[in-house]
């Protein structure tokens, strides 16, 4: 049955999936053009300053294809963020959009866009009949079908919803039962019913400890990551039907309930409502300040669908513990908050986050705060993870594993459109210590990816997925501890994307454009007189073996700081590259920077790269970088494919 919206929606799909391409396959035309001329310094060509493919050593399966290219060729690094920023952006206040632009990162093909339909096929029925019927016709999709004095019950309790909401809520359960048979199509060599608390342990197990053993892998193997996205997208349409419907809430103080085999329905009006743990099939609150514990947008083994839309307020979503509040685990959980300045507090697994499955939180106005331990704020394994907020002054603090957070063949995306935002990766308590100092956490956040590395041969090794942060319009600040902002570690993508605004970046260690160990890091800030702030070193365009670290500034006056290893820096064969288009910059070092490599092997390329086009810069008085100058790093007997060169005009 066609439901009222979908001309909307229609728009929408078409939009999202001219995103999803554009980030699948950026422009061919992506040679920086400074490249020729700075690498002819070195005697190198573009197309032969690159990484050596031969160096693809048992980093396990699960490579994505975007990571893959991005590697191959460094130049496809800033073209393929700001595609991905531009269409995240275009794409933020639409649930489908999102999916489609995040599916081709992660290897898997969107569903075509959905038909427009005719005017004269919009002829809706009553809206009582139209959500009685999709109550029907869920429960025998369910296997549970409805006696006729419980459709009578049923008809009974629907009167008292208001007519926009019933239709929305019947537009979200029609679209359940093929979202489920796309689920089960997804998880057919799992086996029946009894299979399936087993396998959401170990999707549970993959995200939180990256746990791997035999089962595990079979699961990875298993499971139809393709049908389990498109599932998600078939949701995702309805969601955005729903919104369209619910566009004028109803002021009415209203209550129904109704309990499926999956999950409760709960619609509910103005006043002031509480949520319990559920579990909630559907929820749709019209307005009030409310209370939601985990129930809300969370899936387990025997519910794997939920969905909450709530239209206003000023609400609070707290749970001690995940999944939660648009998490998705072996399933599909969907939040949608229309206004209302809200928080957002859980322990971890929440706030668009995904393992084997879809989880997205669309918050579209609002001073918004959003808490977590770790693993949320868009995060995702093998699925997609989202969380998009539109418009508001919002926080974020998280501790690890989040704010844009890729696992193996996870897409996981934090986008926001506007607004002066906090962005925090706490490294003021520490609860993870990092290797590196255990004086920092690790945080792993603000656009990041992040793979398994196991001993060689061992065959547990997996490959990271695709971890975004993109933040439109606004003054922002962003802080982490060790690994953050546009970083990547073993086979991964991670990339932090800001569009305009004054920004402060700090981190302590492989943050601002960093990568290590075959991954590829990347930060773009395309406008605003920004500051950059790495404590210890490896930032700011810096790179650790066989990895690509990249750090864009389009424009505007920038000072830039780090001790040492960092503004284009590379070591062991990695390729580090800054590029400064524009303003008036100032530099502060002691250390190896501004095109220049450490220690490396012999066998192959080590390079880094310093480009600043233009301006008044401030230079350290003892460093080879000078105004209007060129210089470069010849390779000397033991390192004798190591390059460094710099230029600044």
């Amino acid at each position: 049955m066609i439901r009222f919206g979908r001309f909307a929606a229609g728009l929408i799909v078409c939009l999202g999936l001219f995103a999803a391409l554009t980030v699948a396959e950026p422009p061919r035309d992506h040679t920086p053009p400074w490249a020729d001329s700075l690498l002819e310094q070195v005697k190198l060509a573009p197309a032969n300053a690159q990484l050596d493919p031969k160096r693809w050593t048992d980093g396990g399966p699960y490579r994505l294809n975007t990571f893959q290219r991005c590697w191959d060729d460094w130049r496809q690094i800033d073209p393929t963020a700001r595609a991905a920023g531009k269409d995240f952006l275009a794409a933020a206040d639409s649930f489908e959009g999102l999916i489609a632009t995040a599916a081709p990162l992660i290897d898997v093909k969107p569903l075509p866009a959905a038909a427009v339909p005719q005017p004269e096929e919009l002829k809706e029925p009553p809206a009582d009949a139209a959500l009685s019927q999709a109550v029907i016709e869920l429960q025998a999709a369910l296997d549970k079908p409805l006696t006729p004095e419980q459709k009578k019950d049923l008809a009974a309790r629907i009167k008292a919803v208001p007519p926009a909401v019933a239709r929305a809520a019947a537009v979200l359960l029609e679209a359940m039962p093929g979202a489920l048979k796309k689920r089960n199509q997804a998880l057919a060599k799992i086996g029946g019913p009894d299979k399936l608390q087993a396998a959401y342990d170990r999707a549970r197990g993959l995200a939180l400890d990256y746990t791997v053993d035999a089962d595990t892998l079979k699961l990875l193997r298993d499971v139809d990551l393709t049908a389990l996205v498109q599932g998600g997208q078939e949701l995702a349409q309805a969601m955005d039907r729903a919104a369209a419907l619910l566009a004028k809430p109803p002021n009415d103080r209203f209550e129904f309930a109704w309990d499926t085999p999956i999950g409760a329905i709960s619609l509910n009006g103005a006043q002031d409502n509480v949520y319990g743990a559920g579990p909630y099939l559907l929820i749709i609150d019209t307005g009030g300040n409310d209370r939601y514990a985990s129930g809300g947008a969370t899936t387990s083994a025997a519910n794997p669908i939920s969905l909450l839309l709530d239209l206003a307020g000023d609400d609070v979503y707290e749970a001690k513990d995940g999944p939660a509040f648009g998490a998705g685990i072996l399933g599909y959980g969907f939040l949608l908050d229309f206004a209302g300045d809200d928080v957002y507090k859980a322990d971890r697994l929440a706030c668009g986050m995904a393992s084997f499955g879809v989880g997205m939180l669309l918050d579209r106005s609002g001073k918004d705060k959003y808490e977590i331990d770790r693993l949320g704020q868009g995060a995702a394994f093998f699925g997609v993870g989202v969380l998009s907020d539109l418009k508001g002054d919002d926080e974020y603090h998280c501790f690890q594993e989040a704010q844009g957070f890729g696992g193996t063949m996870g897409c996981g995306v934090l986008v926001d459109r506007e607004g002066n935002d906090l962005y925090m990766a706490d490294d003021t308590k520490i609860r993870y210590p990092s290797p590196q100092d255990m004086k920092h956490n690790t945080s792993l956040a603000q656009g990041c990816s992040f793979g398994r590395r196991d001993h060689p041969g061992a065959g547990n090794s997996l490959a990271g997925g695709v971890g975004i942060l993109i933040d439109g319009k606004g003054d922002d600040h962003y802080q982490c501890g060790v690994f953050g902002q546009g970083v990547s570690y073993w086979y991964g993508l991670g990339m932090l994307i800001d569009l305009e605004g004054d920004d402060s970046y700090e981190g302590v260690w492989y943050c601002q454009g960093s990568a290590a160990h075959y991954g590829v890091g990347a930060l773009c800030d395309m406008a605003g007189d920004d500051t950059y702030v790495t404590k210890l070193t490896m930032g700011q365009g810096a790179a650790h073996d066989y990895s690509i670290a990249w750090l864009h500034d389009a424009t505007g006056n920038d000072t830039y700081e780090c001790p040492g290893n960092c503004m284009g820096f590379a070591l062991y064969n990695g390729i580090g590259i800054f590029w400064d288009e524009a303003g008036d910059d100032a530099y502060k070092t002691v250390g190896a920077a501004f095109g220049a490599t450490g220690e490396t092997r012999p066998e192959s390329l080590c390079l880094g790269l310093f480009i600043d086009e233009g301006g008044k810069n401030d230079f350290p008085k003892d460093s080879r970088a000078k105004p209007r100058s060129t210089w470069t790093q010849p390779p000397n007997k033991d390192q004798p494919l190591s390059y460094g060169a710099g230029i600044a005009r």
